[in-house]
């Protein structure tokens, strides 16, 4: 595809966008982007006591953490922990999965307490 078609006035997806314009004008399809945020802190937060031991207790993270210092992590974010904590947290249950599925070979069907629970 030529440049003109996927860059125009250094707009990327060029076609796309003009098609979007056409198709679905309330799109606004050559407006800026826009980051929008999820409200992960505040999930990790209401469920931080559930997810503690399964996190820390997953063999991917027992093997590069202490899982009583993962629950501290998880039980002090749980009671209005800071940006940093959150981040870790986030971290660390994405680690879990991820572990979970691409090296352990479990399913990644249902929630993430199934997964993380699975044995």
């Amino acid at each position: 595809m030529p440049d003109a078609l996927k860059i125009r006035n250094g707009m990327g997806k060029y076609i796309l966008r003009k098609w979007l314009a056409r198709a679905l004008p309330a799109a606004d399809a050559f407006s800026r982007k826009r980051g929008f945020t999820v409200p992960v802190a505040e999930w990790i937060a209401k469920r931080a006591r559930i997810l503690a031991p399964l996190v820390a207790r997953s063999d991917g993270v027992t093997q590069v953490c202490h899982p009583e210092r993962v629950e501290a992590l998880f039980a002090g974010y749980g009671n209005n922990g800071g940006k940093r904590e959150g981040t870790a947290c986030w971290q660390l249950l994405f680690y879990a999965l991820w572990h979970r599925i691409h090296v352990e070979g479990r399913t990644s069907e249902g929630d993430i307490m199934t997964v993380l629970e699975a044995r």
